[in-house]
């Protein structure tokens, strides 16, 4: 039911930032912004589960806990980029949103960077 709500404001919220747009197009984007805040707030109250999940799995992991800081550190910066790309985007800065989501790519990989060459080492004691 909190899903069909948050919908709801969101269409709603919307027809009034198109209303709006057409008399003044800043105030279209303003409300645009507003929205995606309530958005964030909405999905800020889902990320209690995440975590209490997130530290059953640290704890079947014991000392090493490191895979999942990473899985939290690509989660997080697939939602910040996404976020701040889509405002751009609404804002009518496609450039600057291709290059948020291309950053948002490159620090992936890097956050990811530690878990492969743990992989490649273990591949590598394998083969010895």
């Amino acid at each position: 039911m909190e899903m069909v709500r948050a919908g709801l404001a969101g269409v709603v919220g919307i027809l009034l930032a198109v209303s709006l747009k057409s008399y003044k197009a800043e105030y279209g984007v303003y409300v645009g912004i507003a929205i995606c805040l309530v958005m964030l707030g909405c999905a800020a109250r889902y990320m209690a589960g995440i975590l209490e999940t997130l530290e059953q799995l640290r704890s079947y992991l014991k000392d090493n806990y490191s895979y999942i800081t990473v899985l939290l550190k690509a989660a997080g910066a697939t939602y910040a980029c996404e976020f701040c790309a889509g405002i751009c985007r609404d804002a009518g800065y496609s450039g600057v949103a291709g290059q948020i989501e291309i950053l948002g790519k490159l620090y992936i990989l890097l956050a990811g960077m530690p878990i492969l060459s743990a992989l490649l080492e273990s591949i590598r004691l394998l083969a010895v």
